[in-house]
């Protein structure tokens, strides 16, 4: 096996570098279009050199594109040469989202003051609304399979053509990035989103959109992307349009405060598995396709060919013996299963007396393969690959279906920890989403009264819920020994527990039940008025009468 000189670093060390620019700078470059693209064209650069091919990385091994794909392998080329990829990214990322965004995220608008019932209500209407006509819960899901891949994620809310309706995108974080200025708090100054266009590989086209606070300003050049440092003779500006956000409209999530993927730092490991399994396979075929070596002589031979005159004869040599052209050759069908091999005696030792009798025998030339000592380097790779990216092995045997939600809490305790941390910072991420709508439905007196969009983003509480194997009989229980226990629990809150049962929401749930009593009221009611069953008869004093009686019926 070809020995690989060790990398010192895998990425370039600027391949997650946070952008940032002093704020008295934008501040005179950000009305003058030209000069904003010369500053935001330097980043694209960056960007392009020394950031994208480490999220290209990142997104080839989630496509289970890995290091082994490039391995030379033996130098043999006899040799089998498989290289096999685990696709253990894919699986993590997978197992993360799902756990993450597997519910989606439920929004309670929050008001103490009866004055902001009104404006509650009516947000809630947008919100609900904006959330099923953008998708969002889709939306959010892609976010976190970025976020779990890249480190890092971005969405984008605009309005569509011709419309009043918001809208949400997500966008590739190989195309994007957000320049953010230079004090403690970061605040965005400006968005960059660059993507080609054209006819496959003709006509090609490089887009550029910058978003600041109150205006998205396009540019394109033809040809794609410039190689040249200076922007200003490829590019040529399209034109702006104002923006009613009050902010960036394009917002970066992060995976944590390093902006790394969940399974980035565990890569080696994954390279080492996914060599073992290819050395593996490697011996596998290598033994089925083994040299067989055989002593003795083999019984069933292929006639001589001997020399023979013009006549046709035999012709003989000086030691009287027949004069040989093509000697014997033994019989070998890879198609057999069975060979006849005989002893023969051999010349050993100087003189002419010295024989041995050689036993014949038929075998593979193999090299033998530690099988035990693989099995054990293999499990210990994949125990610490799940160990370090805090996932659950299910393959665990100690992992129960069966077991109780306090051992599977521990199970999930790493899991547990994480989310914390990425559930804070995607809430950050999502209060920026949500002041952009709220500022823009102020702009367009979607809500009531004049509003500070901080106060009422305030009153949006984002509710994520893991996505867990569920207990229906444990949380029934639960539910019941809360009931029993007066001024504990609210009805509301037993119905939001009921909800990981029965699917309804709350609310949905506390409607129906509305209903249900409205309903019996109203069927009482008929009763007591006579309007109804029994009740009329005894209201009216006449007999009741049996409509379409059938004939024959006394």
């Amino acid at each position: 096996m070809q020995n690989t000189i060790p990398q010192q670093h895998r990425f370039d060390l600027e391949a997650n570098r946070e952008y940032q620019v002093p704020v008295s700078y934008f501040n005179t470059i950000k009305d003058y279009p030209m000069q904003l693209y010369e500053t935001a064209y330097k980043f694209i650069r960056h960007h392009i050199d020394r950031e994208v091919p480490r999220l290209k990385e990142l997104m080839r091994y989630y496509y289970a594109d890995t290091k082994i794909k490039k391995w030379a392998g033996s130098p043999n080329p006899d040799n089998a040469h498989n290289r096999v990829s685990t696709g253990f990214a894919r699986y993590i990322t997978n197992i993360r989202v799902g756990y993450f965004m597997g519910n989606d995220i439920q929004y309670k608008i929050a008001t103490d003051e009866d004055s902001m019932k009104s404006l509650s209500e009516r947000l809630d209407e947008l919100l609900t609304h904006y959330n099923d006509n953008a998708n969002t819960p889709y939306i959010d899901e892609m976010l976190k399979k970025d976020l779990s891949i890249m480190g890092r994620a971005y969405d984008l809310v605009y309005v569509n053509e011709g419309e009043t309706t918001l809208n949400l995108a997500k966008i590739d974080p190989t195309t994007c990035f957000v320049v953010y200025d230079d004090s403690i708090k970061a605040k965005p100054l400006f968005a960059v989103r660059y993507y080609q266009t054209g006819v496959l590989d003709e006509l090609l086209r490089e887009n550029y959109e910058i978003y600041t606070d109150s205006m998205v300003y396009r540019y394109h050049s033809d040809g794609g992307l410039p190689e040249t440092n200076s922007p200003v003779n490829n590019v040529v500006f399209d034109g702006q349009e104002p923006l009613f956000f009050e902010r960036v409209p394009l917002t970066e999530y992060k995976n944590n405060e390093e902006r790394l993927g969940d399974w980035e730092p565990e890569i080696d490991q994954m390279d080492a598995l996914d060599k073992a399994i290819s050395t593996m396979a490697n011996f596998q075929e290598d033994f089925n396709d083994a040299a067989m070596v055989a002593t003795g002589r083999f019984a069933n031979k292929t006639e001589p060919i001997y020399a023979k005159d013009k006549q046709g004869n035999v012709q003989m040599g000086k030691d009287g013996k027949p004069v040989v052209l093509v000697p014997p050759r033994p019989i070998i069908d890879p198609k057999h299963h069975m060979f006849y091999l005989e002893p023969y005696i051999a010349r050993t030792g100087l003189s002419e007396g010295q024989r041995t009798v050689v036993a014949p025998t038929l075998q593979y030339i193999t090299k033998q393969y530690d099988s035990a000592g693989w099995s054990t380097y293999t499990n210990f790779l994949i125990n610490e690959i799940h160990k370090y990216t805090n996932t659950p092995n299910v393959n665990d045997p100690n992992f129960a279906s069966n077991a109780s939600g306090v051992a599977m809490s521990y199970k999930l305790w790493g899991s547990d920890q994480e989310r914390k941390v990425q559930e804070a910072l995607y809430k950050r991420g999502l209060r920026s989403r949500i002041s952009s709508c709220i500022a823009y439905w102020n702009k367009i007196n979607a809500l009531p009264g004049e509003n500070d969009v901080s106060i009422v983003a305030d009153m949006v509480k984002p509710n994520f819920d893991p996505n867990l194997p569920k207990n229906d009989q444990e949380t029934a229980q639960l539910i019941q020994t809360l009931a029993s226990i007066q001024g504990l629990e609210s009805m509301k809150s037993l119905r939001e527990i009921a909800q990981k049962i029965t699917n309804v929401p709350a609310d949905d749930e506390k409607q129906r039940i509305d209903d249900e009593k409205q309903e019996e009221l109203e069927e009482d009611d008929d009763f007591k008025q006579g309007r109804t069953g029994i009740g009329n008869i005894f209201a009216t004093g006449e007999p009741a009468e049996v409509e379409n009686k059938p004939k024959g019926d006394s």
